[in-house]
C-alpha cells in the first residue's frame, strides 16, 4: 500500500506524469465504453459477422501500419513548424498514393489480393478497406501534430469520441440490419472521429500552409529518409515477431494451446496497451520538444521514467508470477488454468517490454532507426530459434512459451543498452562542439 501511495505522489508532482495520466485516463475510459457497449452489440451481430470484422481489422492493421511511410513520426521532432507542416502534407500525399494503389489492386486483382492475405471472407466488402486505411492513416498523421503541440487534452477527447462514435455506429447500423457492413463502418467512422479537432489548429495557422512548397517537400523527404527506409520495415518485422509464436504454437501444439496462449498474452499485455503506449507517446512528445541538442536532459528524463514505471510494473508482475494460474482459474474458469501458467512465463517479457519500450523512441528522436531495424530482425530470428529448440529438444508448450519470453526479454534489455549508448555518444558530441 505504501508503494502505491509513493508512486501516486511522485506522479502528481510531475507535469510529465500528469500528461501520462491524462492520456492513460482517456484511453482507459474509451476502453471501458467499449466493454459497456459490447454485451449489447454482441446480441445484435452473430459470431460469423464478428468474424468478418476480425478479418477486416487484421487486414486494416497490416495495411495502415506504415501507409504514410512513417514520415508522420518525424513531425514531433521536426526542426521548425515549416518543416513539420511539410512533413504533414508529405505524409498525407504518400497515404493518398498508397490508398489509391490498394483501391486499384482490389479492383483488378481483388480475389488474389485477399487470398494472399488469407481474407477471402472480405470479398464483398473489399472497397471498404481503402477507406479504413485512409481514415486510420489520417488520424495517425494529425495525432503526431497534436503531440508536437502537446495538445494532450484534445488528444484525450479524440480517444473518447472515437470509442463513443464507433460503438454508437455499430449499434445503430446493427438495429438497421446492415450486417457486417455495420461493424466495419463502425470502425471507419469511429477512427475518423477526432481528425477535425486535431487538424483545426493547423488550418487556423494560415501562415503555416503558405510554407508548403514542392521544394520543401523534397527537402523534408530527403532529410527524414530514415523513417521510410528503416522505421517502416521495422514495424512489419516487429509485427511478424509478435505473430510468429501463434503460427508456430498452432503447428506444434494445436489450436487449444494457441487459445490458452492468446488469452494469456492479451491479459498480460493489458498494462502495455493501456499505460505503456500512453507513456511512450508522451515521452516521445516531450523528448522531441527538448530537442536532440540536449541529450543530457533527455537521458535524465529517460532514467527517471524507467525507475518510476519499473516500480509501477512491479506490482502486476509479482501478482502474475505468484498467482497467475489461480487468478485465471478464478476469473475465467478452471479450464483456463493453463493460460495462467502461460501468463507466468510471459510476465518476464511483458515487464521488460513495459519499462523499456517507451524510451526506445529515442532511436527516432536521434534518427537511429537503422539500429532499431537490426534489433527487430534479431528479435524475429531469436523467436524462431526458440521454437527450433522446442522442436529439436521435444519441449512442451510451457517450455516453448518460456523460451519465447526469455529471448524476447533479452532483446528488450539490448534495446535499453543501445539507447543508453546512443545517448552517451550524443552527450559526448554536444560537449565536444
Amino acid at each position: 500500500m505504501r508503494l502505491i501511495l509513493y508512486i501516486q505522489k511522485k506522479i502528481k508532482k510531475s507535469t510529465f506524469g500528469k500528461n501520462i495520466m491524462l492520456i492513460t485516463g482517456g484511453t482507459a475510459f474509451a476502453q471501458a465504453l467499449g466493454i459497456i457497449f459490447s454485451p449489447i452489440i454482441t446480441r445484435i451481430y452473430p459470431p460469423e459477422q464478428y468474424g468478418v470484422l476480425t478479418a477486416y481489422s487484421a487486414v486494416l492493421g497490416l495495411l495502415a501500419i506504415s501507409a504514410s511511410f512513417d514520415y508522420q513520426n518525424a513531425i514531433p521532432i521536426a526542426d521548425d513548424d515549416d518543416m513539420a507542416i511539410n512533413l504533414l502534407v508529405l505524409s498525407m500525399s504518400f497515404l493518398s498514393i498508397v490508398v489509391l494503389i490498394i483501391f486499384v489492386l482490389l479492383t483488378l486483382y481483388g480475389e488474389h489480393f485477399l487470398k494472399l492475405m488469407d481474407s477471402e471472407v472480405l470479398s464483398s466488402y473489399k472497397y471498404l478497406i481503402p477507406f479504413g486505411v485512409f481514415f486510420t492513416g489520417t488520424y495517425n498523421i494529425v495525432l503526431q501534430w497534436g503531440f508536437r503541440e502537446r495538445n494532450y487534452k484534445i488528444i484525450t477527447r479524440t480517444k473518447i469520441s472515437q470509442s463513443i462514435t464507433s460503438n454508437l455506429t455499430k449499434l445503430i447500423f446493427g438495429l438497421m440490419k446492415f450486417g457486417p457492413v455495420g461493424l466495419i463502418l463502425g470502425v471507419i467512422i469511429g477512427q475518423s472521429a477526432g481528425i477535425t479537432s486535431l487538424i483545426t489548429p493547423v488550418i487556423k495557422k494560415k501562415e503555416l500552409l503558405l510554407a508548403v512548397s514542392q521544394q520543401r517537400l523534397k527537402q523534408v523527404m530527403k532529410r527524414y529518409k530514415n523513417f521510410p527506409l528503416y522505421s517502416a520495415p521495422s514495424n512489419y518485422v516487429y509485427t511478424a515477431g509478435n505473430n510468429l509464436p501463434v503460427v508456430l504454437l498452432v503447428s506444434f501444439f494445436g489450436t487449444s494451446a494457441v487459445g490458452l496462449f492468446g488469452l494469456a498474452n492479451s491479459i498480460t499485455s493489458l498494462p502495455m496497451s493501456l499505460i505503456g503506449n500512453s507513456v511512450s507517446q508522451v515521452f516521445y512528445s516531450e523528448a522531441a520538444k527538448i530537442g536532440k541538442d540536449n541529450p543530457d536532459k533527455i537521458k535524465s528524463i529517460a532514467q527517471k521514467l524507467i525507475k518510476q514505471i519499473a516500480l509501477i510494473a512491479l506490482i502486476p508482475f509479482v501478482i502474475l508470477l505468484l498467482f497467475g494460474p489461480w487468478l485465471f482459474s478464478f476469473v475465467f474458469g478452471s479450464e483456463w488454468y493453463d493460460a495462467g501458467v502461460y501468463s507466468q512465463m510471459l510476465s518476464f517479457m511483458v515487464y521488460f517490454h513495459f519499462i523499456i519500450t517507451p524510451v526506445g523512441r529515442i532511436l527516432e528522436i536521434f534518427e537511429r532507426q537503422r539500429e532499431g531495424l537490426l534489433l527487430n530482425i534479431t528479435r524475429l530470428i531469436l523467436i524462431f530459434v526458440a521454437f527450433v529448440i522446442t522442436k529439436t529438444m521435444n519441449l512442451n508448450s510451457y517450455q516453448a512459451v518460456g523460451l519465447y519470453s526469455i529471448f524476447s526479454s533479452i532483446t528488450y534489455v539490448a534495446l535499453l543498452v543501445m539507447v543508453m549508448k546512443i545517448l552517451d555518444s550524443e552527450i559526448k558530441r554536444v560537449n565536444n562542439q
